[in-house]
């Protein structure tokens, strides 16, 4: 999304696992069970003169046991005053055809069964069984066919993608490929770049909408139907406190709040632009609005099912909640994936990568943003004050000047030097451009002039506008000048000012 709005979404393959498409009449009708299906009638066998006035009135949805485990789907019609609820185990998908169709699938252990309905007549286009695992490719419909991957039932190992007639339900192709969205779990647009091995360090880019205000409130509420089960509300409220702790500058306050206008969702019913293939996806409306999602414990996808560790009680095969909200976080203030810009990050670097770790993989459990992340929020919301470190993982140009009390003195007479450490003025540094840097090291280098015998002294820092100060009494005509080492803890540059003079009157 462009200007205002950035909405940056999680994708991992979708999968879909094992169960009937159970069709369950509300009220209006005897109601059915799982344990004994009714089947929706073939449109071939439905009358032509039957009103064709069915509509969706509950559209595909997640259903959670009370631990927030994803246990079915269920679609809801309406058609001639009765209601008709479309019932799915929890490895059910849905794709959405049209105004007035809607495929339904279903994974079993040995295939995939995939049925056309027709939402105005209450009816079923066609039914087919394939005896491979197949997943929806992408949200949209490609020339009157839907596009899934398929994988084998036993490995999941990606062999091509099927393309599959919409009016007839035949395969129109197998097309091969390689194995990249649909295998592998990640919280971005993949692209090869996310798979190569991270390169140098540099600061995770950010969004053309910039940040926020410095220091802005942003509390959040849980969003109503998508309140989180009682273990996930920890470690939400935990990264919110993460994110501030951690980011060493001035970037908004995450709180909860229960009349906030932002909110926190754990839902399988994210919004359209979050896509199906998504774990977490965040979306922010600059200056007034921001939300987060989160797939619930159980959702299924091509790599296998999403297991948040904190309801799993489990130290590999599963996700950090705190973490990957931490990641979501991340994207409110600013940040984006670093593969969006051509590039990769360590993990020990930033939680913005694209593809997500799970534990027990390096930086899966990681609660602080990391130092390419820092550099980045450093940038869009400044230091949190002129003595805060700035990130090893940038590389901000200083400038350092120096002046005299006096111009001459008589011999041993005292002279004031003063430096005067600032980050250069540069647009490209934001808000830290023009900075004074305060308790750094400066040194003074002095000399008689017309020797090549430099002396050192260090200066002496004020702790106020990047002030440093010392005091000489030089003996003869002296030259000074102040340098500012790069330091090793710190991603700013070497630094040294103009040389002055003393003059020492005889």
């Amino acid at each position: 999304m462009e200007g205002n709005t950035d909405v940056r979404i999680h994708r991992i393959a979708r999968m879909a696992a094992a169960a009937s498409l159970l069709l369950a009449l509300l009220p209006g009708a005897a109601a059915a069970t799982e344990e004994s299906p009714v089947s929706l009638p073939r449109c071939g066998e439905v009358s032509q003169a039957t009103v064709h006035n069915g509509v969706v009135v509950a559209p595909w949805r997640v259903v959670l046991d009370q631990e927030g485990a994803v246990t079915g789907h269920r679609l809801t019609l309406r058609h001639d005053g009765a209601d008709t609820t479309l019932r799915t185990g929890r490895r059910g998908f849905s794709i959405s055809v049209g105004a007035d169709r809607v495929a339904i699938g279903e994974h079993r252990g040995d295939g995939t069964r995939l049925t056309m309905v027709d939402t105005r007549r209450a009816c079923r286009v066609w039914t087919r069984t394939m005896e491979r695992l197949v997943y929806p490719e992408r949200e949209r419909v490609d020339d009157g066919a839907l596009r899934f991957t398929t994988h084998d039932p036993d490995t999941r190992r990606y062999e091509g993608t099927l393309l599959v007639n919409l009016e007839t339900g035949a395969s129109d192709g197998l097309i091969d490929g390689e194995c990249i969205e649909a295998c592998t779990p990640n919280d971005g647009d993949i692209s090869l770049t996310a798979f190569e091995p991270a390169g140098v360090a540099r600061p995770t880019p950010s969004f053309s909408g910039g940040g926020w205000p410095k220091d802005k409130a942003l509390p959040f509420r849980w969003r109503s139907g998508g309140v989180p089960p009682t273990w996930a509300r920890p470690p939400m409220k935990a990264a919110a406190a993460d994110a501030r702790r951690t980011s060493a500058s001035r970037s908004p306050r995450f709180t909860y709040a229960a009349d906030a206008t932002n909110a926190v969702a754990y839902t399988g019913n994210p919004p359209s632009y979050c896509g199906g293939s998504a774990i977490a996806c965040a979306g922010r409306s600059l200056p007034t609005y921001w939300g987060i999602w989160l797939r619930p414990h159980g959702t299924d996808y091509a790599w296998g099912t999403l297991r948040w560790c904190q309801k799993a009680s489990s130290s590999g095969g599963c996700f950090d909640m705190r973490r990957v909200m931490l990641h979501e976080l991340g994207h409110i203030t600013g940040l984006t994936h670093p593969s969006t810009a051509g590039f990769t990050l360590a993990a020990s670097d930033s939680v913005m990568q694209g593809i997500t770790p799970m534990r027990p993989q390096s930086g899966s459990s990681r609660h602080a943003f990391g130092r390419c992340d820092v550099a980045t929020l450093q940038e869009l919301y400044d230091s949190t004050d002129n003595k805060t470190a700035i990130s090893t993982c940038n590389d901000v140009a200083t400038k350092l000047m120096l002046t005299i009390s006096k111009a001459a003195v008589g011999r041993g007479g005292p002279v004031k030097l003063t430096a005067q450490l600032r980050v250069a003025n540069w647009n490209a540094y934001r808000q830290l451009a023009g900075n004074p840097l305060k308790g750094r090291s400066v040194k003074l280098k002095y000399r008689r002039v017309g020797s090549d015998d430099w002396r050192i002294a260090w200066m002496k820092s004020l702790y106020s506008s990047g002030r440093y100060e010392l005091t000489i009494s030089p003996q003869a005509t002296w030259e000074f000048k102040a340098v500012f080492p790069a330091p090793s803890t710190e991603g700013l540059r070497y630094s040294r000012s103009g040389i002055v003079k003393v003059r020492v009157k005889s």
